[in-house]
């Protein structure tokens, strides 16, 4: 979608090509570019994610000793650890809050035994 959109507007700026004073949108206004924090244009390679959020879970690293961020593939693309990943307890793991609350309720000591 964003190549088309900049192919698009590259046709339009060659429609243009004959005017005396062409009327030129802003590159970075929906055409497929964006501006970065120097000013300069770069392409707009995504609107949106590279893939489902399901498929992204799916990422696991390989760490054996410790998630740096050098090494681990789930730090490097921005994500959590998950019970896929070979080292399960890293400190880059994925706190469920709802199953540390229930591990809360159940070591308080209100059984019904």
């Amino acid at each position: 979608m964003q190549h088309t959109l900049r192919a698009n507007y590259q046709a339009a700026i060659w429609r243009r090509s004959l005017e005396n004073l062409p009327d030129v949108p802003a590159p970075s206004a929906g055409h497929g570019w964006e501006l970065d924090d120097g000013g300069s244009l770069k392409i707009r390679w995504m609107a949106g994610l590279p893939a489902p959020d399901v498929v992204l879970n799916l990422i696991s690293c390989t760490c054996r000793r410790t998630c740096r961020p050098s090494d681990c593939s789930c730090i490097l693309n921005g994500l959590k650890c998950t019970v896929v990943c070979k080292l399960q307890g890293c400190s880059n793991m994925v706190q469920d809050d709802a199953i540390v609350a229930q591990d809360a309720n159940d070591s308080d000591g209100d059984s019904d035994d």
